[in-house]
């Protein structure tokens, strides 16, 4: 059970001759109730990791795809703070008295989130996540967030149930992990007028709701597969995105814990050899291995009501050959004729 609201608040006093005309701050504060049974218990060991008789729980899920639940019952508040920040500034484009002012977002959304466990025995605050996403220029995505665990560590790592801020010294807590994302997508006109995302729409419209096991298939397929996917009425496009993450992990010999930092660069593109061809790629670098981890090409062929799609990954652990003939419309698109061959080696 939860309840929500928002806060507006607007600055209007910048002057005459000041182009912003106004800032604008929204404030959207929750607050829910929750109850959860402890229902994965049995999932959960212990094991001595230390000649003290220390303990940690694991997982039999530990390592899996989806991961574990938690263990635990949980009866406790969950709460968070979402905002954002628009300006309005004078107009440039339109010189006209009466013109109407432009909307510029600031920061697209910035906040926090946590809860408190009123069953538990210890440990009743959560780590508290922060949050801030913002686009600059209308091209550039940005977002960030961070995990703060609020309770002291001794010198190993582990937790200690007390606050950090009673241990005798002015702290909050510390991070645990952290991450940053750039994104940028740049693109031609299309041909008529029609976003990408919208031919999607169309494409879906016409078919079944899906399961989210079915959607993450459907993504899994597209992404290896980008040549069945590409919008001829967009001469050319590239995506460009690079993600930089850290978090705390258990050493090798349980010992305590360590830091790990991973940082990764994404590219993928295509462009038009001519109206009916296409060509394009798509690549993965880890700046951690200082490898590039994964490698598509791909060239399709538009034919009509028909399209013929190439895709070639000669990179990476799992490689792949593959043509496919498909029909366009979404409603037939599993209506196809395909020859796939796999390529395994390190």
């Amino acid at each position: 059970m939860g309840i929500n609201t928002a806060i507006f608040g607007k600055y209007e006093k910048f002057g005459k001759n000041s182009n912003i005309r106004a800032i604008r701050h929204v404030i959207r504060p929750n607050m829910s109730i929750n109850y959860k049974p402890d229902m994965a218990k049995k999932d959960y060991y212990a094991v001595k990791i230390d000649t003290t008789g220390r303990q940690y729980r694991f997982s039999y899920y530990d390592g899996t795809i989806f991961g574990p639940f938690s263990e635990g019952k949980y009866g406790g508040i969950g709460f968070g703070i979402d905002n954002n920040l628009e300006a309005k500034v004078k107009n440039k484009k339109d010189t006209a008295a009466d013109a109407p002012d432009e909307k510029i977002r600031l920061i697209d959304g910035f906040g926090f989130n946590g809860g408190y466990n009123f069953l538990a025995d210890s440990f009743q605050l959560s780590p508290i996540t922060f949050y801030a996403r913002s686009t600059l220029f209308e091209k550039i995505n940005i977002t960030a967030g961070a995990t703060l665990d609020p309770y002291d560590v001794d010198s190993l790592g582990f937790r200690k149930k007390e606050y950090a801020w009673k241990s005798g010294k002015f702290s909050p807590g510390h991070i645990v992990n952290g991450n940053v994302a750039v994104s940028a997508t740049f693109q031609s006109k299309s041909k008529e007028n029609k976003t990408k995302e919208k031919q999607i729409q169309e494409n879906n419209s016409n078919q079944l709701p899906q399961t989210m096991e079915e959607q993450m298939m459907q993504l899994e397929y597209v992404r290896q597969n980008p040549a069945e996917f590409v919008d001829f009425d967009v001469p050319w496009n590239v995506t460009v995105s690079y993600s930089l993450n850290f978090s705390r992990q258990f050493r090798a010999d349980y010992s305590g814990f360590k830091t790990e930092l991973y940082s990764n660069l994404n590219m993928n593109g295509d462009f038009s050899l001519t109206p009916k061809w296409k060509v394009g790629m798509q690549a993965y670098y880890d700046f951690k291995t200082s490898k590039l981890q994964s490698f598509t090409t791909f060239i399709t062929r538009e034919l009509h009501c028909w399209q013929l799609s190439i895709n070639i990954t000669p990179v990476g652990l799992y490689r792949s050959f593959n043509i496919t003939v498909n029909p366009k419309s979404g409603m037939l698109r599993d209506l196809k004729i395909n020859r796939t061959r796999y390529f395994y080696g390190t």
